[in-house]
């Protein structure tokens, strides 16, 4: 009888031994067994339908983002059309300060006298110091009734008051 020749024990030893190791390997990690291998060709086949949408999506965006741009640029020019035709002309206030209510007690008539003296020394170029120092030489009280005048607070007054 012819039967089939066998591999020397050797070879079929190193063949099992690592497999083994393999199975080992796998229980160690958790994997029981190993599925097989997915190709390329399927992968992106799978994936094709949500890299069309993302690539859909990312284009959207950047139109957006070139018609925000566009919307800069087009408000930059207008401002820079304006500067060049109004020249001198254009008044900056480029430190606002602080937002303050206007103040209401322009009807008292001690607000009122307070007012007209800053805004006449200011015509004649008088400093708010010395705007400060006339007031306290002449005894004129602080609206509060305490404390002193102050170049700051004849500065903010002045500011308060509209050009009279």
């Amino acid at each position: 009888m012819n039967t089939p020749k066998k591999q020397p024990p050797s070879q079929n030893n190193r063949i099992s031994k690592k497999q083994n190791t393999q199975n080992r390997g796998n229980q160690k990690h958790g994997i029981r067994n190993a599925k097989p291998r997915l190709s390329l060709a399927k992968v992106l086949q799978d994936l094709s339908p949500s890299l069309a949408t993302y690539l859909e999506k990312s284009a959207d965006n950047q139109e957006k983002i070139v018609d925000a741009d566009m919307r800069i640029a087009n408000s930059v020019s207008k401002l820079t059309e304006r500067l060049v035709s109004e020249g001198p002309n254009i008044k900056f206030n480029i430190y606002p300060g602080p937002m303050r209510k206007k103040s209401k007690k322009s009807h008292n008539t001690h607000h009122q006298r307070v007012k007209k003296i800053i805004l006449t020394m200011r015509k004649k170029l008088k400093t708010y110091e010395e705007i400060a120092r006339f007031l306290e030489k002449e005894d004129i009280p602080t609206f509060t009734k305490r404390g002193r005048w102050h170049a700051q607070t004849v500065h903010r007054l002045y500011q308060d008051y509209p050009e009279s």
